[in-house]
């Protein structure tokens, strides 16, 4: 059963016990690959975009399916150009456990595939003539073995990205960085075999993922200060935690940097649901990160963490109502003040000056010293 999210944007459905936010963004990305990729036609624009979503549905599932035995209790959002399989698992995950997360959603890919395309091999003659099976099984072969294969490519945050962070030597801060570094590697003959190729699609989604993996090498660098002159080096400062960075990423006005960090994130690094909620809510993901939100809203009552994040995610996603309420409802008096001067700031830069002076307008004091 499914139910309409909150402005009519996707849908929040459950299959198999797992919770599956469809947001109307990634609808309309995958009939917009589709038409990139010469499907033509309402019917077959139609049955491409069913299969895919469908396809990537099994994909997470596997993840997710995985992610379960740990104790945790994953849920799939579909949004923008893919999926992603969200969770806390009870306690840190060994590699070879967090390996087999990573690699389970390709590998439900491709076994789907095989299927698909065995399904193919016994129909033989039946598919001829462009029949609406003929073109969803066509598309189901492609979306399940080429896409998983593309999702093994040794690059963050691919599949294959995380089992290659797995893999190398040096705690979970120090994995990410690598693999940050390797992926950079694996993408600059990529980038420019696409160019030329002419494959701008493709050249696209990389220099995206080169993005990501930029903002990855800044977001965990060690902070070390310059040493003046004739000083000794000063020793290093404490190297910020992935969800420091997070965090710090939202604080810089880059929720899609945040998401993507999160996202390449070692399977099995501990981080606090309130943050999951904040970087879905500022993406775009309102179902499933206002839920997350809410939730620990009630169970940390008073924490100004959870206050923090709560307004912060609802002034980059530009909700000012909401904004607006967290402020003069139960949340308003734990907010930090440092934070909502941030809000104040997100609201101007957005132009709209008048959420800005009504928010400036409020007898806020921030939280009580603990």
């Amino acid at each position: 059963m499914s139910t309409p999210l909150e402005g009519g944007r996707g849908l929040r459905v459950g299959l198999f016990g797992f919770p599956v936010h469809v947001d109307l963004s990634f609808v309309l990305i995958m009939g917009l690959i589709g038409w990139m990729s010469q499907v033509r036609g309402p019917r077959n624009l139609v049955v491409w975009i069913v299969v895919a979503t469908v396809s990537i549905l099994v994909h997470e599932l596997g993840h997710a399916v995985v992610a379960r035995t740990t104790g945790a209790r994953p849920a799939i959002a579909l949004s923008g150009f893919g999926g992603l399989t969200t969770y806390v698992p009870p306690r840190p995950l060994s590699r070879a456990r967090s390996l087999a997360i990573s690699l389970a959603g390709p590998a439900s890919g491709l076994a789907a595939g095989g299927a698909v395309w065995w399904l193919r091999q016994v129909l033989g003659a039946q598919l001829e003539g462009g029949s609406l099976l003929e073109r969803a099984t066509a598309y189901g072969v492609f979306t399940t073995i080429a896409w998983s294969v593309l999702n093994l490519v040794p690059v963050l945050p691919l599949d294959g990205g995380q089992a290659m962070r797995e893999l190398l030597p040096g705690d979970a801060g120090t994995r990410t960085r690598r693999a940050a570094m390797v992926s950079l590697g694996v993408l600059v003959p990529l980038l420019g075999l696409s160019v030329w190729a002419n494959q701008v699609w493709t050249a696209t989604f990389l220099v995206f993922f080169g993005f990501s993996n930029v903002q990855i090498l800044r977001a965990t660098s060690p902070q070390r200060p310059a040493p003046g002159p004739g000083t000794a080096p000063a020793a290093a400062g404490p190297q910020v935690t992935p969800e420091q960075a997070v965090v710090g990423l939202l604080w810089q006005g880059s929720p899609a940097g945040a998401r993507e960090l999160l996202g390449s994130l070692p399977v099995g690094t501990v981080t606090d649901v309130a943050v999951h909620g904040a970087v879905l809510v500022a993406t775009g993901d309102t179902g499933q990160g206002e839920a997350l939100l809410a939730q620990e809203a009630a169970r940390r009552p008073g924490d100004p963490n959870v206050a923090a994040l709560v307004v912060l995610a609802h002034a980059l996603h530009r909700d000012w109502p909401a904004l607006e309420a967290d402020l003069t409802g139960p949340l308003g008096p734990h907010v930090p003040l440092g934070v909502v001067d941030r809000v104040v700031q997100e609201a101007r830069t957005a132009a709209r000056p008048d959420v800005a002076d009504r928010i400036l307008a409020l007898p806020l004091r921030g939280p009580e010293p603990r």
